[in-house]
């Protein structure tokens, strides 16, 4: 199968990925769940690579057999996970990374202002035979690259710039970025995107819902001092925002809201449930990639992967949650009024002012 793990296209970037298990709660080593979410594993994950690090965002297959992730240095890393009798997460093989390339064919990793990526989606089961959507900050911008068909290798297709989606802020650009496929008897496959601190005049987080190069604005309602990092699709339909903060005396830590699909509306001012809000006590880290997948019985696996912005006092942790079913069905089922307020649009497409081009690598 084009882009599978076995192409040749990832002979070159092979790494050695080792993990180390990983106990949710060091101080209670007996619990194993905690706010709505049940711990199934997790690890931390090393390599002597030097370009291993910095995963900012995540896609796992439906099976939950292959992973997709992308650095904020613009790499890729692709890789077999490993489970163990009890079906918990223990490690990453066959792994290979391999720089992200932009619109010249160029890696985009000779430079942090092209090569921040931040978001990841893709529109199908297996990320490594789908098309791929990527966000950047910075040089703000949304990709398109053709996995299924060249791997690894794939140079994008550019979907959206900071020209159409307005001013964003420069290191709190689009973070969480997920796939909606189309709706039965409707052609509105697209896009979720929401940025990370970029505020609208009324305190809110911007964010898009995006259909090729056409998008409307919505806005999310801001849980300080957590900022989002990123966003998934349940089995369900509905969505889940993985949100950190960190400060000096507090450290760093994590938070997870559900917010229901029938509330991602244009003009809409949404929010949702807490799923699970921790800190460092936790088997935590700077948590910024999110990928879900169905259990099979109306629930949800959930994977989560850490930036460790390549810092040796920080650290790649891999984790794995269990969303149950009556859970969902819970909250799935909350009154809308309780998740969206409807605000007047000005217009479908905001008029900030556009940013100069880093290179013209980035023409509109």
């Amino acid at each position: 199968m084009a882009g599978g793990i076995g192409n040749t296209a990832f002979a070159d970037g092979e790494i050695d990925v080792e993990a180390h298990p990983l106990i949710w709660n060091p101080d209670n080593r007996q619990e194993t769940k905690t706010g709505d979410l049940e711990w199934a594993g997790g690890v931390e994950l090393t390599s002597p690579d030097g370009d291993f690090g910095g995963w900012s965002g995540l896609s796992v297959s439906a099976d939950g057999s292959r992973l997709l992730a992308i650095s904020d240095k613009g790499r890729w890393l692709s890789g077999r996970l490993l489970y163990d009798e009890r079906g918990r997460i223990y490690g990453v093989a066959d792994a290979h990374i391999a720089p992200m390339l932009g619109l010249d064919g160029k890696p985009v990793t000779r430079t942090k202002q092209l090569g921040d990526a931040e978001g990841l989606t893709v529109d199908g089961d297996d990320p490594l035979a789908s098309q791929a959507y990527v966000s950047f900050e910075r040089a703000h911008r949304i990709w398109k690259y053709d996995i299924a068909n060249h791997a690894l290798a794939a140079k994008p297709l550019q979907l959206l710039t900071q020209r159409r989606l307005g001013r964003l802020a420069f290191n709190g650009g689009i973070e969480a970025l997920a796939w909606h496929p189309a709706r039965p008897g409707k052609d509105d496959a697209g896009l979720v995107a929401i940025t990370e601190d970029t505020l609208n005049p009324r305190g809110n987080i911007r964010a898009f819902l995006a259909e090729g190069r056409d998008f409307q604005r919505f806005e999310v309602k801001p849980h300080a001092p957590y900022k989002p990092t990123d966003l998934t699709r349940l089995p369900n339909g509905d969505y889940l925002l993985l949100e950190r903060r960190f400060s000096v005396l507090g450290g760093v830590g994590m938070e997870i809201r559900y917010l229901k699909s029938a509330a991602l509306t244009p003009g809409a001012l949404v929010d949702g449930p807490v799923l699970i809000d921790v800190g460092q006590s936790y088997s935590i880290d700077n948590m910024e990639g999110l990928s879900a997948r169905s259990d099979g019985k109306g629930g949800a696996w959930l994977y989560m992967i850490s930036d460790d912005n390549f810092n040796p006092i920080q650290r790649t942790l891999l984790l794995m949650f269990h969303l149950p079913a009556d859970t969902m069905k819970r909250l799935h089922g909350a009154p809308k009024s309780a998740e969206a307020t409807e605000i007047p649009l000005r217009g479908s497409q905001s008029a900030g002012a556009p940013s100069p081009s880093p290179d013209g690598q980035i023409p509109d």
